[in-house]
């Protein structure tokens, strides 16, 4: 349980993480395969390659000082043992016997720093094979004072060639010494360049890999969900335009035409909203929103408009003749008639049962009543065919109201409901204008 409750946080720190933090995550953890073998490499490169190399530099080195320390002593043994036996003195002997001393010690350290290297063991034995031959002849020369003692004169000549074949090899040496250590440090020098460009590399590439994905993926997904919630918040206006990748190309691609079908829709349910369904004209609510529009248009304008109030004649007397079938196709038929008198700006619509209204905007009373006299007999002409195939006529009884800035709507459609009262009372089939 207390395993669990540890667990749980852990879960949901993951789980809150971002897209673009999981795709972080993953081409960092693409890159730990390449970044685990580089560090390996250059560990392996400093333990097996480097260091050992900077160790037999050093052993060379080293080498090279104890020969050269060697080769100073031995011009140090010449001059000692010609002296001694020249004069014979004693303390001659104790040079002779302090550089061999030193000889000595020097070989001590070359076999030290060559016991690690195998290679350099010949030129240790070379060494140590002169310097044996050199003492024992060293050790048989006497004091007499004759430069022309046999003894003495080959170990002039042996020490002679023990000095120049040091010499020789320290030489040799050092130049291989040198050239070793330019070589390399030129050649660790590059590598550890080339191991720092690497890395440089790795990072610049995983850098260039986290701003493509970033700009192919994480932007697209953010044009998405932008246009996600602006559908959301009703603004659909605007396509979703995304193009990489291709598979959020094609999400937004379906997400458009989703939007454009959801867009179709709403305006066919707005239309159906707005529209009669048995006339096709707007209907009632549609009308009042309407009118308020026109009222609050023409205070700000101070323009006037007109308000056609219409009643079919006799319609219930003619149901109960013809049907109720016969009295929807009148309906239907009349508002058909409407609009093909209005103008271009003016709107019909249908009020309720057998009444229609119509909004005129700028017309004057006597230009509205023109008007409706149009509409009145154009109705009255217009032979209505019946279900049946009959012939009828129908004809239309209209009240006028003009707008009055100062009236409300229920004032103008009261004045105009007035005026087509008046109209029926009057016999019918006629316009009336409020007076």
């Amino acid at each position: 349980m207390d395993e669990e409750m540890r667990v749980r946080p852990v879960r949901r720190w993951l789980q809150s993480l971002s897209l673009r933090a999981w795709l972080v995550f993953g081409f960092l953890l693409a890159l730990l395969p390449v970044i685990l073998f580089s560090a390996v490499w250059y560990t392996q490169y400093r333990q097996q390659v480097a260091e050992p190399f900077r160790n037999v530099l050093h052993t060379q080195h080293r080498v090279l000082v104890s020969l050269e320390r060697i080769q100073a002593n031995l011009w140090d043994i010449a001059a000692s043992v010609n002296d001694y036996a020249n004069s014979g003195e004693e303390h001659y002997r104790n040079d002779f016997e302090a550089a061999e001393r030193d000889i000595a010690t020097h070989l001590r350290d070359l076999e030290q720093t060559t016991s690690a290297y195998p290679a350099f063991s010949p030129i240790l034995e070379g060494v140590e094979q002169q310097w044996a031959g050199l003492l024992t002849i060293a050790a048989s020369v006497e004091p007499d004072g004759d430069n022309a003692d046999p003894t003495l004169i080959r170990f002039e000549s042996v020490i002679a060639e023990t000095g120049k074949r040091v010499e020789d090899i320290a030489e040799t040496m050092r130049l291989m010494n040198e050239e070793s250590h330019a070589r390399a440090l030129e050649v660790m020098r590059r590598l550890e360049i080339f191991a720092i460009i690497a890395g440089l590399l790795a990072i610049c590439f995983a850098a260039a890999g986290i701003y493509i994905i970033d700009q192919a993926l994480i932007r697209s997904t953010d044009k998405l969900v932008e246009g996600a919630m602006r559908v959301a918040d009703g603004k659909r206006d605007r396509e979703i335009d995304v193009r990489v990748p291709p598979e959020l190309a094609s999400v937004a691609q379906a997400f458009n035409a989703m939007l454009k079908q959801i867009v179709l829709q709403e305006e066919r349910l707005a239309a159906a909203a707005r529209a009669d369904g048995l006339t096709g004209l707007d209907n009632r609510r549609e009308f009042d929103r309407a009118l308020d529009a026109r009222i609050q248009s023409s205070r700000e304008t101070n323009q006037a408009f007109a308000l056609l109030l219409i009643d079919v004649d006799h319609f219930k007397a003619f149901n109960d003749s013809h049907g109720h079938l016969a009295g929807d196709d009148v309906l239907r038929q009349v508002a058909d008639v409407l609009a093909r008198n209005a103008r271009k700006q003016d709107r019909a619509y249908r009020y309720g049962g057998e009444e229609f209204v119509m909004i005129m905007p700028g017309l004057r009373a006597y230009e509205a009543a023109a008007l409706a006299e149009r509409v009145r007999k154009a109705i009255a002409e217009h032979v209505m065919i019946l279900p049946d195939g009959s012939e009828n006529h129908i004809t239309v009884s209209i009240g006028i109201s003009v707008f009055n800035p100062q009236a409300s709507q229920p004032d103008i459609v009261d004045l105009a409901d007035k005026a087509l009262y008046t109209a029926k009372t009057e016999g019918r089939n006629r316009v009336k204008v409020t007076a």
